[in-house]
């Protein structure tokens, strides 16, 4: 699960992502500052999407390791056009700029080590580590956070 969003102050132009590492139940998160400038959205979020794979590839080793089986990553992203662009190899004007060392993404969708899945803005957990968020919605997901509420908004689910 990630999320880049938030600016810094007025002569800082980097953005913030946040990620939050399951494994039955939350095991892990991060909010940092982003080391590059992002020249759009989309890239900003990519940037999130790669540093978010990386846990993620850490973890596959891990338990690769200890278990001896193979699992696939489930990544949630709230922004389609990072999901796009992890999953198709054409360039496009606004995106050939992309830092090559970014699309360690893409050959993790493509070698099926990882799935990238959409999921809405209003259930992006990771969204609490990047945005002043209201009260009553910082509760709810402090409590599927940490497991004191259904798992059901994890799968993009209401009850």
């Amino acid at each position: 699960m990630l999320h880049r969003l938030r600016l810094g102050g007025k002569n800082e132009k980097r953005s913030f992502s946040g990620s939050i590492v399951y494994f039955f139940g939350t095991i892990g998160w991060k909010s940092q500052k982003q080391c590059v400038v992002a020249l759009s959205s989309a890239e900003a979020e990519y940037n999130a999407l790669s540093s978010c794979c990386q846990d993620s590839e850490w973890l596959y080793q891990l338990i690769s390791e200890i278990t001896f089986k193979k699992i696939n990553s489930i990544i949630y992203s709230d922004n389609q056009s990072s999901i796009a662009l992890a999953s198709n190899r054409i360039y496009h004007h606004g995106t050939r700029h992309i830092d090559f060392r970014l699309h360690f993404v893409r050959s993790l969708v493509e070698n099926e080590k990882i799935v990238l899945k959409y999921i809405p803005t209003q259930l992006m957990l990771a969204d609490l580590l990047t945005k002043n968020l209201p009260y009553l919605k910082s509760q709810g997901h402090i409590e599927t956070i940490f497991g004191l509420e259904n798992q059901n908004k994890l799968q993009g689910r209401e009850e």
